[in-house]
């Protein structure tokens, strides 16, 4: 038998008999992990609160081969996240990164990695105003971690230039009208080649240039800012993007874009 201890994030909760819930959380060492909390819905227990979504617990758990859930021996609660929970945006917000994760293979090697990502997230949400940019770097980096970060270099389908010449560094798109995000070629389609399907999203320049520079940037914090269109335009595309990917919809993206853009 096999004890791991880690520090893990809440990713699912599922009830369990009448006091006891099962657990999905991502871990810092050991990848995604679904156990058994006893007395997770018991007030009682006070294993209450280790049980809330997208809190950070310390898992000490063991796991036997062939066995889908590992026994959770010891939890303890190291952070809550509270301002995540009591905000409606940031809480869909956060249901979307865990949905996003809960699809992901992640490997233990990587591990590391994907929980940075989702802790670092869950701070910025606490902290920040600016939702929609943690989100859009989020999705950014998580399409790093899985290895498909779209290519923005050149037309994919006719292989032309996407960028004039130009020294600076803000880009500046050689078209001045709509490109595309192709999930099936896992690039861009420049305006000449674009067409029409379920699996392309349309990218105006500002959007395209916005999208190039931030995926290069070591640091979020791009003196290119984005407007509304931009944060609409590659919502959209990067659903479409992940959408192809995991081969299913994202339920919580449709809560997220209905409340991120009713203004």
């Amino acid at each position: 038998m096999k004890v791991i201890e880690t520090d893990g994030i809440v990713l699912k909760t599922m009830d369990f008999k009448e006091k006891d819930c099962i657990l999905t959380f991502l871990t810092k060492n050991a990848g995604k992990k679904a156990g058994v909390l006893y007395g997770g819905k018991s007030l009682r227990s006070g294993n209450a609160a280790k049980a809330e979504l997208f809190v950070l617990n310390h898992f000490e758990f063991s796991e036997k081969p062939n066995m889908d859930l590992v026994r959770i021996r010891k939890c303890e609660l190291q952070e809550s996240f509270p301002l995540v929970r009591k905000n409606y945006s940031k809480f869909l917000h956060a249901s979307y990164f865990s949905e996003l994760l809960l699809q992901c293979e992640i490997p233990e090697l990587d591990s590391h990695e994907y929980f940075d990502l989702l802790k670092n997230s869950m701070s910025l949400l606490s902290e920040s105003q600016t939702d929609t940019e943690i989100k859009l770097n989020f999705e950014i980096r998580l399409l790093k971690l899985l290895g498909i970060t779209p290519n923005l270099e050149m037309c994919f389908q006719c292989g032309g230039e996407l960028w004039q010449e130009r020294s600076g560094r803000n880009p500046a798109p050689k078209f001045s009208v709509p490109y595309q995000l192709d999930a099936s070629l896992g690039g861009i389609r420049c305006p000449k080649c674009c067409i029409p399907s379920t699996y392309s999203a349309a990218l105006h320049p500002g959007s395209l240039a916005f999208l190039h520079v931030r995926q290069k940037a070591k640091q979020s914090d791009s003196v290119f800012r984005p407007t509304q269109n931009n944060l609409e335009e590659l919502d959209h595309a990067l659903f479409v993007y992940f959408r192809h990917f995991f081969g299913r919809n994202l339920k919580s993206h449709a809560l997220l874009k209905e409340n991120s853009w009713k203004n």
